[in-house]
């Protein structure tokens, strides 16, 4: 996740560099909305790499409907996710983490294969997944454990 608009270009670098050195895979087009952060610096970094920077008209979200439908799946399993946990809505980041994290795990219908499938070359393991908030205990720190007393704290699991 980003703070601010202004980090969108040193992250997608950080993106761009992990594809190129992970994946030995290149990025050949990027589609973006107008956004500013697009702009300037943004678009100049695509022409100097040879990438494609192709934008969308002003007001028309349909044109990048694929984003545009992700976006609206992973804010509504967000909002059921901080909803039906109780949890405060500043742990929204962490949901939609999670809600991601699930997603490139479950089949598609067109190719019946997961996203995790498809970018790492094989089937995802679904041994570490957990119910989202649930009771996690944490182990104290050997600085911090004392002869008598819990050897762990209670926390919630939200990632």
């Amino acid at each position: 996740l980003i703070r601010t608009k202004d980090e969108a270009l040193e992250t997608f670098i950080q993106y761009k560099n992990e594809v190129e050195n992970q994946h030995g895979k290149k990025i050949k087009k990027l589609r973006c909305d107008r956004g500013g952060e697009y702009e300037s610096p943004f678009g100049e970094f695509c022409n100097e790499h040879g990438i494609i920077h192709l934008t969308t008209a002003p007001y028309s979200p349909q044109q990048n409907r694929i984003v545009e439908r992700k976006n609206r799946t992973l804010k509504e399993m967000m909002n059921a996710m901080l909803i039906s946990s109780g949890l405060p809505q500043n742990l929204w980041g962490e949901a939609i983490l999670s809600a991601n994290y699930i997603l490139n795990k479950v089949p598609r219908k067109k190719v019946n294969q997961t996203p995790y499938e498809l970018w790492h070359g094989r089937v995802p393991s679904y041994k570490y997944l957990k119910l989202w908030v649930c009771l996690a205990k944490v182990a104290i720190p050997s600085p911090k454990k004392t002869k008598i007393g819990p050897k762990t704290i209670d926390c919630i699991f939200i990632g």
